[in-house]
């Protein structure tokens, strides 16, 4: 048998988890300040709850089955000549 947890609980738990990622560094865990990958780190997850503005992740030219991951960092390029964005 499957159980499903109860709407509320699942709130509760999004809740906690919310608060435990925005306490994360701006960059991600882990990753250290190095000259090999110069650039700038935005985390841009998790983001107000109440705000339909967030980043997510799709298919390339789709727009359904997108998903917006716990937790997402940005790498931007260093330079406008070769413009990327890395996602970490």
């Amino acid at each position: 048998m499957i159980a499903f947890a109860a709407p509320e609980r699942g709130h509760v738990v999004d809740r906690l988890v919310r608060t435990q990622l925005k306490k994360w560094p701006q960059r991600p865990p882990g990753v250290v300040p190095s000259p090999k990958q110069p650039g700038t780190w935005l985390k841009g997850r998790p983001g107000d709850p109440q705000d339909s503005s967030q980043p997510f992740l799709k298919i390339p030219g789709s727009n359904r089955l997108r998903t917006i991951p716990d937790g997402l960092w940005l790498h931007f390029s260093p330079t406008a000549e070769d413009p990327y964005v890395d996602i970490g």
